[in-house]
């Protein structure tokens, strides 16, 4: 009998070891599973964060978006003003300017100089006695 009670001893205690070794099996899984839903919640939170600041960034790209149509808008419409209007007044102001008589006679003396047609030559002068609202 004290060979069984010896036996049975030994199987309690390997038992008991198991027994232990699979307490402490349990509980580092149990910490591991802490440590991993830790690292989860970091993780959702990297994810929303990364979320909100996608969309503050297309919002932002949006508005630059818009910004920059509108900036093409008014470069557009002011291309052509000064394509139709821009270039009447510009002409009209060269033609009527008391400062630009000089300057076309200068072209036109140095053109008959060099022996430009004549029909060049008379336009100018035909242009220098018009009036304009400088005389």
């Amino acid at each position: 009998m004290q060979k069984k009670d010896e036996e049975h001893k030994s199987v309690l205690a390997k038992m008991e070891e198991s027994f232990n070794n699979a307490r402490i099996a349990y509980a580092n899984m149990m910490a591991e599973r802490d440590v991993l839903k830790t690292g989860e919640a970091d993780l959702k939170a990297q994810i929303e964060e990364m979320k909100c600041s996608y969309e503050a960034e297309v919002g932002e790209v949006k508005r630059e978006n818009a910004a920059l149509k509108a900036s093409v808008d008014d470069l557009q419409a002011t291309k052509t003003w000064l394509l139709s209007e821009g270039a009447r007044l510009l002409a009209n102001n060269i033609h009527k300017g008391r400062e630009m008589t000089a300057v076309v006679a200068a072209v036109n003396n140095a053109m008959s100089a060099v022996g430009v047609n004549s029909g060049l030559h008379n336009g100018y002068l035909h242009a220098l006695k018009l009036k304009t609202p400088y005389s």
